[in-house]
């Protein structure tokens, strides 16, 4: 299952970067990111690698709590500074029948404002039950990336 989002902030495209990597520096400031553990980071040249954890605990659908014992995703990225490109998987540790979640999101300058696109592809391998849990995966997904639009706008002082 595929869809796009994209979010628009009304600051130049540096300082949507520089919110972008700064708040998880201050997680007491944004309660919503405080599921989100970074587990591993480096940097070569201008990319800038990132292992995730982020803990599903009471926001799991039922029919992947079944699925699942272990209820986090791993969520592996690389973030090109001189595209301001993001591409990521996330997917259940050791679970990727379940579902992954590929996407890759820009990060661009739109005349005064700024703005980041998604491009997301959602699979389950779950027998009988995957277009669901594409389904519900899809609304979960979204509507983190609309928590996470909130943190930025947050930081940058602008939200909406």
């Amino acid at each position: 299952m595929k869809y796009q989002v994209t979010h628009t902030f009304p600051v130049p495209l540096d300082k949507l970067l520089h919110a972008r990597e700064e708040r998880y520096k201050h997680l007491d400031q944004f309660p919503d990111l405080k599921n989100v553990t970074l587990l591993e980071e480096k940097k070569e040249g201008n990319l800038i690698h990132q292992k995730r954890k982020v803990s599903l605990e009471g926001s799991m659908p039922a029919v992947l709590s079944a699925a699942l014992n272990d209820l986090s995703l791993l969520e592996e990225s690389t973030f090109d500074t001189t595209t301001n490109t993001h591409e990521f998987k996330i997917a259940p540790p050791g679970k990727d029948n379940v579902f992954v979640i590929k996407g890759k999101s820009k990060y661009e300058e739109s005349g005064s404002e700024s703005k980041r696109s998604y491009d997301v592809d959602v699979v389950s391998s779950l027998l009988f039950v995957s277009p669901i849990v594409e389904k519900a995966i899809e609304e979960i997904h979204k509507h983190s990336l609309e928590k996470d639009r909130k943190s930025i706008a947050k930081f940058l002082g602008v939200e909406s």
